[in-house]
This record gives structure tokens, C-alpha cells and sequence, in this order.
């Protein structure tokens, strides 16, 4: 029997509406889930930090243990030395939000953005990216004033947003705009394009975090039966697999919604309000698309019925 804790976290699962605290249970759950990968393989050098069973008090993991646990290698000795890459139950709070690299010295930053561009490379092998410095400190004005919007006319947004990002990373790229990648969960990388003003960083935020909470959804169990097929969608010219199309949706929708909430205020840019009409007209194609080409598991159905409501709901505004 299904008690009722299962049944409120499925119902976020399945659920475009973000519930700030049943994302935070859904992130423990993850973050708990690889700290247990992690603390096995910790267990052949010493003792894992808190304990041989310290991974079932944790509540969150920096991206760059993410990153250890999911591509490699463990380095026990820097989670010993810092405790500050992880957090447990009863202890010190998670550090603020990272603008990287607003400083020297951040051992994982230089592998990550490779492993981003090898990714990208896969599909575009003309692109290049390059960590930039002043990037991060000409941007992060805009990016701090686009989650003040946030908080003020999303609040369940911005939380999300906080709950699972640790790092904005700044990259400079030909054509890259911004990126989520699975491997460093917790990290968002964004380039000139999605930062040269705050309503470009506001969508950015909300695209970014959204892909971070369809992986999180996903994590749970799987939208979609055919999530390698080939389809298209807007957000890119080339044929990409259907579980792309399915996040070029679920990112579309939160970005029209925010942008929505954001240009009924009187003092709204018009960029937000161009910016909204296009995520719109974007996340209608998605759907149709999906509509025709995706073959949906339980859960898929109900989380594509809720992404058509939404849809509904920002066309009859």
C-alpha cells in the first residue's frame, strides 16, 4: 500500500507545479542515492567522512562530487578535507550560490567544462569552450537581479532554483547559450548569449533549472518508452532524441510561465514580454511534437497532461 509521503512526492513527480518542499525531498532522496555509490567506493581507502553509513544522513553534494561519483575518479582526501562539498542532517548550512570562476583554484571547474564540450562536440564539433573570468564578474549583476525577479514573481521557482543549484559557471562559446548536463548536477553553464541582460538571465535560470528538475523527475522512473528515437523540436535544427524534445517542453513551459508572471507587472521589460511569446509558440510545437511521436509510460501520461494544462492555462491569459 502507497502511504501518503509516497503519494505526495509521485504526485510532484507527475506534477508541472513545483512544490518547493516536496523538490527538496526528491533532491535528499537523489543526492542520498549517489552518496551511497560514493561511500562504497570510499570504503577501499579508510573511512568514509561520517561514518561507513554517513551517506544515509546526507541531504546534499556539491556538483563536484556529483562529478566523482558519475564520471570519476574519487578523491577521498578532498572530501575529508572539505567539508563543506557535502551536507548531513543536523549540520553546517549549504554554501551560498558559486560564480565560477570568480577565483583561482577550483580543482574540478577546468575537467567539467571539457566534458561539457566534448558532449556538445558530439553533435557540433565546431564548438569550443573556454572557462572566462571576466565573464563571471561582468554577468552576475544580471543574474543576481534576474533571481531577485524570480523570488518576487515566481517564489516556488526560486526555491527550486536554489534547491538544486549550487554553480553558475561562465563559459565563453561560438553559438552555446546555456547547459544542464547530468554528470555535474548542480551546475549551470551559461555564455554571453543567455547573459546580456537580466531578462535573458532570468530565462536562462528558469531553462536551466528546469532541466534540472525533469532529470530529478526522471531519476524517479522514466517519462517516456522511446526516449532515443529521433525527432525534432525548436530549440535546435537537428533531429534529437525524443527524451530531448520532452525537455525542450518541460524547459519552455517553465520559462513561459515565469516570463508570464513577470509581464503582468506594470514595469516589465519588453523584452520579457517578446521572450514569452516565443518560449509560447516554442513549447507548442514541443507538445505537438511529443503528441505524435512519444510513446508514454503511467507517470509520462499524467506529466504531459499537466504540461498541455499549462499550455491552456498561458494561451487563456
Amino acid at each position: 500500500m502507497t502511504s501518503s509521503a509516497e503519494e505526495y512526492l509521485r504526485n510532484q513527480l507527475t506534477s508541472f507545479e513545483i512544490d518547493p518542499d516536496a523538490t527538496a525531498a526528491l533532491a535528499t532522496v537523489y543526492h542520498r542515492r549517489l552518496g551511497r555509490r560514493l561511500w562504497t567506493s570510499l570504503a577501499g581507502q579508510g573511512t568514509p567522512p561520517d561514518g561507513p553509513d554517513g551517506w544515509r544522513r546526507l541531504t546534499w553534494l556539491h556538483p563536484s562530487v556529483v562529478r566523482m561519483v558519475t564520471v570519476g575518479p574519487v578523491d577521498a582526501d578532498a572530501l575529508h578535507a572539505d567539508a563543506g562539498l557535502y551536507t548531513v542532517d543536523g549540520g553546517p548550512a549549504r554554501p551560498p550560490l558559486e560564480h565560477l570562476p570568480e577565483r583561482d583554484g577550483v580543482r574540478w571547474l577546468d575537467e567539467s567544462v571539457r566534458y561539457l564540450e566534448d558532449d556538445i562536440q558530439r553533435v557540433d564539433n565546431a564548438q569550443s569552450l573556454t572557462l572566462s573570468r571576466p565573464l563571471a564578474l561582468s554577468s552576475q549583476a544580471y543574474v543576481d537581479q534576474a533571481a531577485e525577479v524570480l523570488a518576487r514573481v515566481w517564489p516556488a521557482a526560486a526555491r527550486e532554483f536554489r534547491t538544486l543549484v549550487q554553480s553558475i559557471v561562465y563559459v565563453d562559446g561560438t553559438v552555446f547559450r546555456s547547459a544542464t548536463v547530468e554528470q555535474t548536477y548542480g551546475v549551470i553553464y551559461a555564455a554571453p548569449q543567455s547573459l546580456g541582460s537580466v531578462a535573458a538571465a532570468f530565462e536562462m535560470l528558469l531553462h536551466e533549472t528546469g532541466h534540472h528538475a525533469l532529470y530529478l523527475r526522471n531519476s524517479f522512473g522514466p517519462f517516456v518508452l522511446n526516449g532515443s528515437a529521433l525527432a525534432s523540436h525548436p530549440l535546435r535544427p537537428d533531429p534529437r532524441p525524443i527524451f530531448g524534445v520532452l525537455h525542450s517542453a518541460h524547459v519552455l513551459a517553465r520559462m513561459a510561465t515565469g516570463l508570464h508572471r513577470w509581464t503582468v507587472e506594470a514595469g516589465a521589460p519588453d523584452e520579457a514580454h517578446e521572450r514569452r511569446e516565443q518560449a509560447l509558440k516554442n513549447l507548442s510545437q514541443s507538445l505537438d511534437i511529443l503528441g505524435r511521436e512519444a510513446e508514454w509510460t503511467a507517470q509520462g501520461i499524467d506529466y504531459f497532461k499537466d504540461l498541455r494544462a499549462c499550455e491552456d492555462s498561458l494561451r487563456a491569459a
